[in-house]
């Protein structure tokens, strides 16, 4: 079973931190608001979302830009932004440490870096990555050699009340059976993230 550590508030001069790890992938997330925003950001309705996901070494790409999508999605299902009209929270994800299990490890640290900063949400999340091997065996929560091996890989995003998954985000071939077999899988692990 996979390691994992949380630790809130781990930046003094954000309005909330996390700093979230499985094994060898290391994130951390920090909040900066709400506070005011450029005009052309302001909703007068609700809150403007801004995520930035940092690599360890380099520039983003069209992967980093993936994630920060992903991510932006998942929050914006369970952030209550009519509470903050015409404001805006800016979360920047920055890779520590890489071992294949960036987007849940980022999405994780993101909930925790929310909670730190007191953003209301209708629900907390958790996010869990599994791959299938070759012979169809789901490993959940693998190795970056695992990941390099498998024919596909998987994560799901579960809210923390019902466990309904919210988000998805797969690559690679499996069928249906698959699917759901790793749905199941994943959402065991959930549970105690």
């Amino acid at each position: 079973m996979a390691q994992h550590k949380g630790e809130l508030n781990f930046l003094s001069r954000s309005d909330g931190s996390a700093l979230y790890s499985i094994d060898d992938t290391v994130i951390l997330a920090s909040v900066h608001g709400p506070s005011d925003v450029k005009v052309s950001n302001r909703k007068h309705d609700g809150l403007h979302l801004d995520v930035c996901f940092s690599p360890r070494t380099g520039s983003s790409n069209i992967g980093e830009k993936t994630i920060e999508a992903i991510i932006t999605h998942t929050i914006k299902q369970c952030l209550l932004a009519h509470l903050h009209p015409r404001a805006g929270v800016t979360l920047t994800i920055q890779e520590m440490q890489s071992g294949g299990l960036d987007l849940s490890v980022s999405i994780n640290a993101s909930c925790l870096a929310l909670l730190d900063a007191g953003i209301q949400m209708s629900t907390t999340f958790a996010a869990v990555t599994c791959c299938l091997t070759s012979d169809d065996v789901c490993i959940v929560e693998p190795s970056e050699i695992e990941l390099k091996e498998s024919k596909a890989v998987l994560t799901y995003v579960f809210d923390g009340t019902k466990m309904d998954v919210i988000t998805t985000h797969q690559e690679g071939a499996f069928d249906c059976k698959q699917l759901l077999k790793c749905l199941a899988k994943c959402k065991t692990v959930a549970k105690d993230v």
